[in-house]
């Protein structure tokens, strides 16, 4: 048979329910006094002195006390029998009829020995069966949409660090370029860019596709460009050109100056100026 989520039955939950139950059931009683609760017979109380409405309160505050506790040993060794055998949903529902019934057992026997013991204890019984039933049906219910409902938010939190950490990852693997609108014209495998060429008022974007250098217009200023690729390892190497540190292959000083080599097919040497000549050092020799 198909098992129980685990979180029904987890640490937390049961002292939540632990707490809950009792005190939802005091409130109930107090404030609304349902089933005719004056059918208790607190003749025991007022024996030893107790008014009768005293009584009456001690005898409730006995009863949410006896709940307490069977609510409690019930959850405690319903947390060891889990870790041994995870619960069924028929085993549970078992588990939670004899909490229940070990509950009325013992409020029968009180009443029927302390308060009633010229009555009938099948009778007690029964009266008392029904009643915690309709007494405890609202807060065990009230408990397990509370812990379905947490059990869900717990799942949508995760969902949702699961698209943030994703989206996080789609924007390091993609390297989006942007025209002068700030509208996405490109979005790149960051690999697969190797540089960025100023043309006047416009960008030449080079990129590799199927290993084979293509190229494409943006309207868009070299300046503007680098600032939107702060955080990347394309990185500013001239007055006119952006290149992708990572497609280095040599670094080689002419006359001219120093030189970048790609090592691909189509891709001129890219000069480096004085301006960043230091900034490209560092991160090669930190990589």
């Amino acid at each position: 048979m198909k098992q129980i989520p685990d979180f029904i039955y987890e640490k937390k939950n049961q002292i939540t329910m632990v707490i809950f139950v009792p005190l939802f059931i005091l409130a109930f009683f107090i404030a609304y006094q349902p089933f005719n609760f004056d059918y208790i017979n607190t003749s025991f109380f007022t024996r030893m002195g107790a008014s009768p409405s005293l009584a009456k309160n001690i005898t409730l505050v006995c009863i949410i006390f006896i709940g307490l506790a069977v609510i409690a040993i019930s959850r405690v060794l319903m947390g060891v029998y889990a870790k041994r055998r995870p619960f069924t949903y028929r085993s549970y529902i078992i588990w939670v009829v004899c909490e229940i019934l070990s509950m009325v057992l013992i409020y029968a026997i009180i009443q029927y020995t302390s308060f009633d013991p010229s009555g009938n204890f099948t009778d007690t019984f029964r009266r008392m069966l029904v009643k915690t039933i309709l007494v405890l049906l609202i807060p065990y219910v009230m408990s397990y949409v509370y812990f379905i409902w947490q059990d869900k938010v717990r799942e949508l939190r995760a969902i949702r660090l699961k698209l943030e950490e994703d989206e996080n990852a789609l924007k390091k693997a993609y390297i989006q370029i942007f025209d002068e609108h700030d509208e996405m014209r490109l979005s790149i495998r960051r690999e697969n860019l190797v540089l960025i060429e100023s043309a006047d008022n416009y960008v030449n974007v080079w990129y590799l596709n199927n290993d084979r250098i293509k190229k494409v217009l943006v309207r868009n200023t070299l300046t503007r460009i680098e600032s939107q690729l702060g955080n990347t390892n394309v990185r500013r190497c001239h007055r006119s050109y952006i290149v992708n540190l990572e497609h280095i292959k040599v670094l080689s000083r002419e006359k001219e100056g120093i030189f970048i080599e790609m090592g691909i097919d189509g891709v001129p040497e890219i000069p480096i100026s004085k301006r960043y000549s230091q900034s490209i050092s560092d991160w090669i020799i930190n990589s």
